[in-house]
């Protein structure tokens, strides 16, 4: 009788778990689809040319990596700073200019989406981000 309510009890909270998450879920899509949507095609066309470019860097980018420097990148025996530091050491002089392109393409095409938005639209993302830092704590 006693494993009945123990299993019985299991299943409900985890029942009442699921239920819970695929809420919170559809929250955070509809919040995201309503961004978009308070975008104007401007700024949606901003954002789909940032993803291409950005796309279209990283491709660039690690077809140019030797498999010494993909080994390097998940070489698991060393700490995540120590594995960056070592592999950035590896790259050669055309390999760093390339991330040093599309690290400034990336921060270029943010700039350019930031300078297109409205206070409200400001407000709006800065409020977001502050719910979402207060819930990771």
């Amino acid at each position: 009788m006693k494993t009945r309510y123990i299993y019985f009890s299991l299943l409900y909270f985890f029942a009442i778990s699921t239920v819970f998450a695929q809420q919170q879920t559809s929250k955070t899509a509809s919040a995201t689809a309503q961004r978009l949507k308070a975008l104007t095609e401007q700024q949606k066309q901003l954002l789909a040319e940032r993803r291409e470019i950005i796309k279209t860097l990283r491709t660039e980018f690690k077809a140019s990596l030797s498999e010494q420097q993909r080994a390097l990148l998940k070489n698991d025996s060393m700490d995540k700073k120590e594995r960056r530091e070592t592999f950035f050491m590896s790259l050669d002089d055309e390999q760093k200019e390339m991330y040093k392109l599309m690290r400034d393409g990336v921060h270029k095409s943010r700039g350019a989406y930031r300078k297109s938005l409205s206070k409200t639209q400001k407000r709006s993302i800065l409020k977001k981000r502050k719910h979402k830092h207060k819930h990771k704590q």
